[in-house]
């Protein structure tokens, strides 16, 4: 080759090699090619085919990789191709319901193809599942809801709805009105409250069928407001004193429960207990029920104090606005339970007491409701220094209704402090009562005999005068230091007793005086119970000059207190012997007379009075009873007139009916008895009030039965103006017949 044609072919090697080079791909040459089938795939909730070529020039096998818009997925029916070898690969394609379209990229050994995916309309509900609610049993519901398309394509234009599963108990009804579902649901009768009702529901986009899909349906059946279990199980206690009124109101609950779904309107209640002793009547009871829940309507239960504790049944029955809901009656009961509560102050305060000088308080312990004993009756410390206070008198157990004195000690010795207040807590407690406490406080002083001193010698007497001698004597010993602690204290202890006493006794006299004898029963226990203290520290004083002012101080005391006890108990005896005094003023009146034995020491005859007592208050009682029960009969009597007998106008009863006369007045006799014998009976019961309030009831009712007699001469006038005149029509009837029937017969009629 010449040097020419060298170089022209370099330089046409060159051109080749440069023109390569600008060309991309022109040095390497791929050796697979990826061919997607052409064409758009319209995918609705069907899997969908779309193939794919894959021509596999080189050696060795190639993966496919396939990358789809969020929600479409592809699925190829071969992962790979093998070296020397071309497949034609099918593609199935699915999409989420919410998916939207978009391309399809699939690529292998270097090469890729893709085709697009677009989405076709799909129909769908807002919420899914559908919750139609609840739907009554044997009836139904409707309504609707909005069909969206969920990929955001657009493009819905109308859908079609079809139940393609059914429930077994309910029927489901659907239609559609552009892109609004409507529906409706029927519940069988007999299906199960709360039951679970399901269907599924097969919507289709546009008539296309590549659009269908399923959604499901649900529902509940509830049930129409109905009475469930109506309850009345409650008790009520007896705490209120038993003189003070001769019955108790509580308010006890009566539950109604409505089983049902929907609001129950309550239309009535009633109660009634099957003991004359107890009244029941409706305090308060809600308009409506809830469904599935319970209402509390409050029973008002009134009860004869002397009932006894026990279980007392009370019926009735509940009754609803619709009619179509059945009414229920009930059986309960009412729990009666008799309270026992102490009367206990809650704080004593002592005061100053003088270092040395004994301190005695006297306060009562009392039952104060009357029904119980409190047996076993005990007063504790529980807080404070187990020194210088003690309790010097309390009783073992109290009667019912009853108070008896409990006494505190107070004597400071030298080593409390002065100025300190000290602080005591008793607890009182007994058999089948809440406990109590009282507070005892008092802080010490330097001994000063001056208050006592001007205490009692503002008395005249022989018991002040001796007592302020042993008080100087006292002072004069306790001056000279010629005196114990002990009797200090004994003295200190018997001049404030003898106070005590002095400022009793005058109370009871001046208040014997005036006649108010049951205010002086108090101050007359009050001064016995100081005598006794007076006559413990008596014996045990030491010294010729206190024995001798002790013994005649002990021996005046006596007898005053005699006299006033014996003027207590004579006033007493004559209120028993009155003709006039009612059952419990008789009661009341023996109870005070046991106080009276028992402050003179005679306690058998106590315990009789306290048994005549008891048995006062069961004819209180029983009295109470049978005038409550004759009450009953004249308000039963009165309201059987009323229905049966009576015509009521603007709320006036008239009686028009004379054949019923002698069924009225014999009614109205019956009446008239019970409603004497119940204010008669209450009047002997001492229960003033309650035969007022039965005598107003009965002078209103005759009043009342005075129109209805005027009413019956009205009625009576009335009917024979009607017979009258039907006799004075029938007689002109006769007299123009016979007229007629005698020109008939003579000829007259043709002249």
């Amino acid at each position: 080759m010449s040097k020419r044609k060298r170089v022209l072919f370099v330089s046409f090697v060159l051109a080749i090699g440069l023109t390569m080079a600008a060309v991309p791909g022109a040095t390497a040459q791929s050796s697979v090619t990826v061919t997607a089938e052409s064409g758009t795939v319209d995918l609705g909730t069907e899997t969908e085919t779309h193939s794919v070529t894959v021509e596999n020039r080189g050696n060795n096998s190639v993966s496919l990789d396939i990358s789809s818009p969020s929600g479409i997925d592809v699925d190829p029916e071969q992962r790979s191709v093998p070296g020397e070898s071309t497949r034609t690969i099918d593609l199935d394609i699915s999409g989420d319901d919410d998916a939207s379209g978009g391309t399809v990229t699939v690529s292998a050994g270097g090469d890729s193809d893709s085709f697009q995916v677009d989405r076709l309309p799909i129909a769908g509900l807002e919420d899914e599942p559908l919750d139609t609610g609840d739907v009554l049993v044997g009836g139904s519901a409707s309504g609707e809801a909005d069909i969206e398309e969920l990929t955001g394509e657009g493009g819905l234009s109308y859908a079609s709805a079809t139940v393609v599963s059914t429930d077994p108990d309910a029927d489901l009804g659907v239609s559609v009105s552009g892109t609004t579902l409507n529906w409706n649901v029927y519940a069988d009768s007999g299906v199960d409250q709360h039951e679970d009702l399901e269907w599924e529901v097969q919507l289709e986009a546009n008539g296309d069928s590549r659009t269908t899909r399923t959604v499901e349906v649900e529902s509940r059946v509830i049930y129409p407001a109905e009475f469930g279990e109506v309850t009345l199980d409650d008790e009520m206690t007896f705490d209120e004193p038993r003189g003070s009124s001769s019955t108790i109101t509580k308010t006890v609950d009566l539950d109604i429960e409505n089983s049902g779904d929907l609001e129950l309107d309550l239309d009535g209640v009633t109660a009634y207990a099957s003991n004359r002793g107890l009244d029941v009547s409706i305090a308060d009871r809600p308009d409506t029920i809830d469904g599935q829940s319970t209402g509390t309507v409050e029973l008002a239960v009134t009860a004869d104090t002397g009932l006894s504790e026990g279980t007392y049944d009370v019926t009735g029955s509940v009754s609803a606005a619709d009619f179509s809901v059945s009414d229920a009656s009930y059986d309960g009961t009412v729990d009666i339970e008799h309270g026992t509560e102490l009367d206990v102050p809650s704080r004593i305060d002592l005061g100053d007491v003088p270092i040395g000088e004994p301190e005695r308080r006297s306060t009562t312990v009392g039952e104060s409701l009357g029904y119980n004993d409190v047996e076993n009756l005990e007063i504790s410390l529980e807080d404070g220094p187990d020194r210088w206070l003690t309790v010097e008198e309390s009783p073992s157990r109290l009667a019912g209704g009853d108070s008896q004195p409990v006494v505190f000690g107070m004597a400071f010795e030298p080593d409390a402090e002065v100025g300190t207040s000290y602080e005591w807590t008793y607890v009182v407690d007994g058999d089948g009562v809440e406990e109590e406490t009282v507070t005892v406080t008092a802080s010490p002083v330097p001994l000063d005999l001056g208050p006592i001193r001007s205490d009692v010698s503002s008395y005249d007497g022989t018991v002040a005068d001796r007592t302020v001698s042993m008080i100087d004597t006292m002072d004069e010993r306790s001056r000279s230091g010629d005196v114990s602690g002990d009797d200090i204290t004994r003295v200190l202890s018997y001049g404030s007793a003898a106070s005590l006493y002095l400022e009793s006794m005058e109370t009871a006299s001046e208040r014997q005086t005036a006649g108010e004898y049951e205010s002086a029963q108090r101050e007359i226990v009050q001064a016995a119970a100081a005598y006794n203290t007076m006559t413990l520290y008596a014996n045990e004083l030491e010294g010729d000059a206190f024995r001798a002012d002790s013994s005649a101080v002990v021996a005046a005391a006596e007898s005053d207190l005699d006299a006033v006890i014996a003027e207590q108990e004579a006033y007493y005896e004559d209120r028993l012997e009155s003709e006039n005094v009612s059952l419990i003023e008789e009661a009341t009146v023996q109870r005070q007379l046991a106080r009276v034995a028992l402050l003179q020491g005679d306690d058998e005859r106590a315990a009789t009075l306290e048994s005549d007592a008891e048995s006062a208050f069961e004819s209180y009682t029983e009295s109470v009873s049978a005038g409550e029960r004759a009450r009953q009969r004249a308000d039963e009597t009165w309201t059987a007139m009323e229905a049966e007998q009576f015509v009521t106008i603007a709320g006036q009863p008239l009686f028009l009916n004379p054949a019923e006369y002698d069924a009225y007045a014999e009614r109205v006799d019956e009446m008239n008895a019970a409603y004497e014998n119940a204010t008669a009976t209450f009047e002997d019961a001492g229960e003033t009030s309650r035969a007022e309030a039965v005598t107003a009831e009965y002078e209103q009712r005759a009043d009342a039965l005075q129109v209805t007699r005027w009413s019956l001469f009205g009625a009576v006038a009335v009917y024979a103006a009607l017979v009258i005149g039907i006799v004075f029509r029938t007689a002109r009837g006769m007299y123009w017949y016979l007229r007629d029937a005698r020109e008939s017969v003579s000829g007259d009629f043709l002249v």
